[in-house]
């Protein structure tokens, strides 16, 4: 349990350094988000079978890091979905200006 808290916590500080990235790499995003998936599952499985495990620190910590990654990636969408609306307006401009050509 304690080795998939480790891995977790690893996996968490790659995902926040991607996510810092100006530039995201979506297919790394993208394996990281589903090998932490793969070990959450893990520990809720082992969580449900050992109640005195939920209320360790390391368990406390693991569920405020995903709250945290949660809210990162939330606002990195919102953040790349409104840079996608300026490049679609500046691109319709662009066509719109082509007509005068």
């Amino acid at each position: 349990m304690e080795k998939q808290l480790a891995i977790l916590s690893d996996v968490d500080h790659k995902l926040e350094q991607l996510l810092a990235a100006k530039e995201i790499n979506v297919e790394e995003v993208r394996q990281l988000v589903d090998k932490r998936d793969q070990l959450l599952q893990e520990l809720i499985h082992e969580v449900s079978e050992n109640q005195q495990f939920s209320g360790s620190d390391q368990w406390q910590d693991a569920i405020k890091r995903t709250q945290q990654l949660v809210e990162k990636m939330q606002l990195k969408t919102v953040d790349i979905g409104q840079s996608l609306q300026k490049y679609r307006y500046g691109n319709k401009s662009v066509q719109h200006y082509k007509k005068f050509l």
